[in-house]
């Protein structure tokens, strides 16, 4: 596909589409085929024609790291296409953080997103409700891999090496049990000496380099890396695997002293020197927050006062080049004022009963048959397996070898792979029905009184309704994830900003940051929602 030069339109859009399936024994190429029949459907019933495919293949959607996807990111950023069209919402991602990521940044370069075999409501509203569908296929795919997991977890029970990672100075035996790898073990104790006496990870790192030492991945050491090894109990002889901790599961090769020296002193540095240690804001407006004077994102910040005290705050990107003349402003401060505006323009009963009405029209056609590409792709699959199975057995009567009936009992255990993986995808359990009353419900639970707020609660409220935020010196305009009835675009409105919006220099950022504030400065002014769109 050429990077240089935008796709031809056909049919008035530039259509193309992403497929992926997952790793593991039962995903095969004849799913990528059952998602490009119903996306190909799908194109030609809307007049539409997809001019470019993008493929990642055995790749799970709980990771962004698919080339094809982020070759697709990179291509949207070029605006080489109009829309991107999938079979499903969890093809794109599973991780309900990575689809907010990549969606919004798809939205913001133009780019309209399909699905075949998923029906999501036009219109702003469509993205609050095809986030509660993210949030199913989060779940569904957890619910799964936790099925998958109960054999993992007998094997652990007997401390037996699980997935084909392992720590540096450890080996996995012929029996599958971990034994320590003594040309590695040196360094290994050396690290943790070495911390405990106050060595820094960077001095530690020095020498391992110098010594000729890579990690278990042969990649070379970082200060990650001496973290990663100081903070591991293994190293102790405790074999863990999920909940499961057995103590002497493993050959150790330190004792509980130096391991508790170690901790201590990480305690200590990370107590006076901050660094990767210490406790990170959650910038919640990051990736819906861009600067209104410029038009760059903004990002989050932190500076320590003279007094010591940490303050945080939202910054322009390009204001840090000294490339824009917007001022920073103080975090929690702003994110109070928009938390306060949704609640005063989105969490109405009006507004609440037009979400309503768009996620009762989206159960009624979700009730409608569609069909499986992975489905249809084990069926065609087990189809194969048995004919195979067919054959060999008529060779065997006409006097077959001993490697066919090998071949035939390695064909009968992956035949009750696919009807059990069958099995599964028949029996799962099929979406949640929400009544009006109960869809009602959930939405009035985003009510909090002022002394309730939390970040966790910021950012569940932002994410679900808040479409994006153009910050200028005096005010924001936020647009919301819902239809205004007259324009037909995005809710928009104008929230103040106070004066007093800088970055404090002492210990008085408490008065900035409470939430009657920003309440109080919204009622005094009597702004109304905008009935224009906005110009950047």
């Amino acid at each position: 596909m050429p990077r240089k030069k935008k796709l031809q339109e056909v049919g008035g859009l530039r259509l193309v589409a992403y497929y992926r399936y997952s790793n593991g024994g039962q995903q095969t190429e004849q799913s990528i085929e059952g998602q490009r029949r119903d996306c190909e459907a799908y194109a030609k019933a809307h007049g539409y024609k997809i001019v470019h495919e993008y493929i990642d293949r055995h790749i799970s959607g709980k990771s962004d790291s698919r080339p094809a996807f982020q070759q697709m990111i990179s291509d949207s950023d070029s605006h080489l296409f109009d829309a991107v069209i999938c079979w499903k919402t969890d093809r794109l991602a599973r991780s309900r953080y990575d689809s907010i990521i990549y969606k919004t940044r798809l939205r913001r370069n133009g780019v309209k997103i399909l699905y075949a075999a998923e029906t999501v409501v036009d219109g702003p509203e469509g993205i609050i409700i095809e986030g509660l569908m993210e949030s199913l296929a989060e779940y569904y795919s957890a619910e799964l891999a936790q099925k998958l997991r109960r054999g993992q977890r007998e094997s652990a029970l007997k401390c037996i090496a699980l997935g084909g990672n392992r720590s540096f100075g450890y080996d996995i035996g012929p029996d599958k049990h971990y034994c320590i790898n003594e040309k590695q073990a040196p360094a290994v104790r050396y690290i943790f000496e070495q911390y405990a006496a106050g060595a820094t990870a960077a001095d530690i790192v020095r020498e391992l380099t110098a010594r000729g030492y890579r990690t278990s991945r042969g990649n070379p050491f970082n200060k990650n890396s001496i973290c990663r090894i100081i903070t591991n109990e293994m190293y102790l002889g405790v074999y863990k695997y999920a909940d499961i901790r057995i103590e002497g599961g493993v050959p150790a090769m330190i004792d509980r002293d130096l391991f508790n020296r170690c901790q201590t002193q990480l305690a200590f540095n990370r107590a006076h020197g901050g660094g990767k240690g210490a406790p990170r804001a959650d910038y919640v407006l990051v990736g819906k927050l861009d600067c209104g004077l410029c038009g760059h994102a903004m990002k989050g910040a932190s500076a320590t006062g003279h007094t010591g005290s940490k303050h945080y705050y939202y910054t322009c990107t390009q204001h840090v080049e000294k490339k824009c003349p917007k001022t920073s402003i103080e975090k929690s401060y702003l994110e109070q004022v928009i938390v306060d505006g949704v609640a005063k323009y989105v969490l109405t009963p009006e507004k609440i009963s037009q979400i309503v009405d768009c996620m009762m029209e989206l159960q009624a056609k979700e009730q409608e048959p569609k069909g499986n590409p992975e489905k249809d792709a084990l069926e065609a699959e087990l189809a194969e397996c048995r004919r195979k199975q067919n054959n060999i057995l008529e060779a065997i009567e006409e006097g077959g070898s001993a490697r066919l009936a090998a071949r035939l009992r390695a064909l009968e255990e992956q035949e009750a792979q696919l009807t059990f993986a069958l099995g599964e995808i028949n029996n799962a359990p099929a979406p949640p029905q929400f009544s009006r009353e109960a869809l009602t419900f959930m939405f009035e639970q985003f009510r909090r009184e002022e002394d309730e707020v939390d970040e966790e609660y910021r950012r569940r409220i932002l994410d679900t309704f808040v479409s994006s935020i153009l910050l200028y010196e005096d005010r924001a305009e936020v647009k919301f994830n819902i239809t205004d009835q007259k324009t037909g675009d995005f809710e928009r409105v104008i929230l103040p900003i106070s004066a007093n919006k800088k970055p404090p220099e002492d210990d008085d950022i408490a008065s900035n940051s409470e939430g009657s504030t920003a309440l109080r400065l919204v009622e005094a002014m009597g702004v109304e929602p905008m009935s224009e769109k906005s110009s950047v």
